[in-house]
């Protein structure tokens, strides 16, 4: 059974997972109150599922980009559980959990996770008959920015305000822009990106060494 743990942005998500899929799985909007709105959660699913922690042979946390508190509450969790049970852990990228979510799509794609100060976590991918892959290194960008680079036709998918939504599809009449709905990171598909690693038999991250993905703000010269 995978525990996924996700605290990259506002939202937050926990899920657990196992050999038949999503066993149960929790999104909601924190208003930064991760620290202590994630254990009752984690707890929460266990209750449901008449389970305890014995049952958990592994943990995922999304890495981010995102908040640079929120990365550090799923992150410092999931390495506490994973230590105290002796499992492995899997650290995903939140844009490419993200970016997993859109594989019955076809061509380019963008991802968004809030980084703060009106500025986003983003990630380029291409998408051809159920898999994808990254393009290009994850980036640093404001709306105005992410606009710069975006040519052609292009699925955009993250946490977007309605104004920066209306933004988007003014300056960019190519892009598709996905509805809120399905921009979500989930923590279930956290949990199958983590369950796949680990049905290959691969060992895990190093619990020591395993770090957020922060994403620096580029200096203008």
């Amino acid at each position: 059974m995978i525990l996924a743990l996700d605290s990259s942005t506002s939202y937050a998500g926990a899920a657990l997972y196992n050999e038949n899929g999503i066993v149960a799985e929790f999104t909601w909007l924190s208003h930064r109150d991760q620290t202590t709105q994630l254990l009752p959660l984690i707890q929460k699913m266990f209750d449901v599922q008449k389970m305890t922690p014995a049952n958990i042979t592994g943990v995922a946390v999304a890495l981010g980009p995102g908040s640079f508190n929120g990365l550090r509450v799923a992150l410092s969790e999931a390495k506490g559980i994973a230590l105290s049970l002796g499992v492995p852990i899997f650290g995903v990228s939140s844009l490419d959990i993200l970016a997993a979510a859109h594989t019955y799509l076809s061509g380019n794609l963008c991802v968004l996770v809030e980084a703060g100060r009106g500025r986003f976590g983003v990630g380029f991918y291409k998408v051809r008959a159920g898999t994808w892959r990254q393009d290009g290194e994850y980036l640093n960008l404001d709306l105005a920015e992410l606009i710069e680079r975006l040519e052609g036709p292009t699925f955009i998918a993250g946490e977007l305000k309605p104004a920066q939504r209306v933004e988007l599809i003014e300056k960019l009449p190519k892009a598709i822009i996905l509805p809120a709905a399905v921009s979500l990171r989930r923590p279930g598909l956290l949990a199958e990106l983590a369950w796949h690693r680990l049905s290959l038999g691969e060992p895990g991250d190093d619990l020591a060494n395993l770090q957020p993905i922060y994403l620096h703000q580029p200096v203008k010269p």
